[in-house]
């Protein structure tokens, strides 16, 4: 398994040979000179790559899976500080995660700008593609954080250099111009100075090539509503891509239970995928070997037995969502049991989430309380099954704390099977920030909403990305039609990667105005009864693949047996953004707290 040791020892030694706002340093790069060489910009552009890896929430890499737990399809277990606050409309703006995440995204602003703003001192020094190279990275770095501070906190201050202590208080800017400035600023002609791919002999997926500039643009342009241009960058990334990347193939096997088998993700989303998968466009490097360039999201996914946290997993409507083998719905079709309701199922059921009577990372899952044992099949013993028994228990006892009857199975590599001891397990399973299962579905929703798309090409699209895991090509060309498809296929192939909450908040009605966050996260969200491992509830499935249910139709006619995990809210005019962080509006005299979002 190839670590990037040298990315790490080059950002490392960048900020630990000191770098201060009020003293030129006597060793090491000051902030009037740097960078002055090639190896200083390198070191320079690497840390601020870097900056990814440092934003860990509630031990994952954030925005990742936690942002998706806190919408329709994630469950995270109740306790967890105060997580659930995040879809029941009652967090402030000085909760730590509004603060931190902010905090972050202008920590990482400002590594960046550190290189940015003396990198034209080095013309003439430097080769003039070494120059375009290194201010294409970090434009496309800098608007990825941006993109990012528009989606969750909407007007924020844009800064485009180094600040000082003179030099600190900015107004919140319009996202608007926020997005426009960043988009500009990923000039097509500048990101042509990239390589299409850094390959596997130099950088791999450390690093921002031709075909990841691209793509991020494609999707920052997809995001705030610029179909057309979304649809140009996608397709040219695609061209780009040809050749160089492929989907990854998956083993689309069934196991019915544990004793059959275990179905094996770790192609894309375990160790095996940082060399081998030519999927992943662009990925958060972790390596253990590196200060503080670790997670620990291993210990938080998965089950007691393991010793983790079963701290988040797929809610009951996600595990709803998922197709029949026919392509249709479990609410309409003929090939549902509702007594066998895992079987014909879309594989990516198994192959992305862990269900009960199922194996996980080498050891049976079950959260039946009768199974006080279960086996594993690593040691080819018995042991206690931590999910049912003791005082951590999740489904016996201590019930009420647990999560929604449900795990991940992305990124739990069986690697670290008996290896985890808790908060402190390192865990350096990287990241993918951006894969080509994700560029092709915005090549398609781009064609899809733009008026002038090609619908053809966007259901070729969706239904590659379908043929990889052997199910049908989608039914119907209208634009309607594909819109659905296109909404299904984001929920399910991208989830646990941190789409699904600004997806549902940018994603409209039929009227073309209300968000679907309304409806995806407003009322109960059910789980399976803590006696039972299924449910016989029956799902209410929309034309967005938004899963609800009424609390009173079961596919038996009798009494609905699913259990409330969480009461959900969203108050429109308020929920699309989280609150201003309280920090920013007390210390910056430009914003203020009377200029929080509406709402808080």
């Amino acid at each position: 398994m190839k670590k990037y040791i040298a990315f790490f020892a080059l950002a490392t030694a960048l900020f630990t040979a000191g770098c201060s706002l009020d003293r030129i340093p006597l060793t090491g790069p000051s902030t009037g000179t740097f960078p002055a060489s090639f190896d200083e910009a390198q070191a320079g552009v690497l840390a601020a790559y870097k900056s990814l890896a440092n934003n860990i929430e509630q031990y994952e890499p954030f925005p990742n899976r936690w942002m998706d737990q806190l919408t329709d399809i994630g469950a995270m277990r109740t306790v967890l500080s105060k997580w659930p606050d995040y879809t029941q409309s009652t967090i402030t703006s000085s909760y730590s995660g509004v603060e931190h995440f902010y905090a972050r995204i202008y920590k990482s602003l400002g590594r960046i700008h550190l290189v940015l703003d003396n990198l034209d001192n080095l013309r003439g020094k430097i080769e003039d593609e070494e120059y375009y190279r290194f201010k294409a990275e970090l434009l496309c770095l800098r608007a990825y954080f941006y993109d990012w501070a528009c989606k969750v906190y909407g007007d924020v201050p844009f800064i485009d250099h180094c600040l000082t202590l003179d030099d600190y208080a900015y107004a919140r800017t319009p996202k608007a111009e926020v997005i426009d400035r960043i988009i500009k600023d990923m000039d097509d002609e500048l990101i042509d100075h990239l390589p299409v791919s850094w390959g596997s002999q130099t950088w791999g997926t450390a690093r921002i090539g031709r075909v990841a500039a691209y793509a991020l643009k494609a999707r920052i342009c997809l995001e705030w509503g610029f179909y057309e241009s979304a649809a140009r960058c996608s397709k040219r990334a695609l061209e780009l891509a040809d050749g160089v990347y492929d989907l990854t193939p998956l083993d689309c096997t069934y196991y019915p239970t544990h004793a059959e088998g275990e179905p094996d993700p770790t192609p894309l989303f375990g160790f095996a995928a940082e060399t081998g998968s030519k999927e992943w466009i662009w990925a958060i490097q972790f390596n253990r070997l590196a200060a503080s360039n670790t997670h620990t999201g291993i210990y938080t996914l998965t089950s007691r037995v393991h010793n983790g946290a079963a701290g988040a997993g797929p809610s009951m409507a996600m595990m709803d969502t998922f197709q029949c083998t026919d392509g249709k719905p479990i609410s309409e079709s003929e090939l549902y049991d509702w007594q066998n309701p895992w079987k014909n199922r879309d594989p990516r059921l198994d192959l992305y989430c862990v269900r009960s009577g199922s194996r996980t990372m080498g050891i049976q899952f079950s959260t039946d309380p009768a199974d006080k044992t279960v086996y594993d099949y690593i040691s080819g013993t018995s042991v206690t099954n931590s999910d049912v028994t003791g005082n951590k228990s999740e489904y016996g006892p201590n019930g009420i704390q647990g999560p929604g009857g449900f795990l991940w199975r992305k990124f739990c590599d069986p690697a670290y099977y008996g290896s985890i001891t808790g908060t402190g397990y390192e865990d350096e399973l990287d990241v993918p920030i951006i894969r080509l299962a994700e560029l092709l579905l915005i090549d398609a929703e781009a064609n899809i909403e733009w008026d002038g798309g090609d619908l053809a090409r966007a259901k070729s699209q969706i239904d590659r990305v379908r043929a990889r895991v052997k199910m049908p090509p989608v039914e119907g060309s209208s634009r309607e039609a594909l819109r659905s498809a296109l909404r299904y296929e984001r929920k399910v192939e991208l989830c646990a990667e941190g789409f699904r909450w600004f997806d549902i908040r940018r994603w409209k009605e039929s009227d073309g105005k209300t968000p679907v966050a309304l409806k995806a996260i407003n009322g109960p969200q059910y789980a399976p009864a803590y006696e039972h491992t299924t449910s016989n509830a029956k799902p209410i499935i929309d034309e967005n693949w938004t899963v609800t249910y009424d609390g009173v139709t079961t596919f038996d006619g009798k009494k609905f047996d699913a259990r409330v995990h969480t009461e959900r809210k969203f108050q429109l005019g308020k929920d699309e953004l989280w609150p201003f962080p309280y920090s920013e509006m007390v210390t910056n005299p430009l914003i203020g707290t009377e200029n929080n979002n509406p709402g808080y």
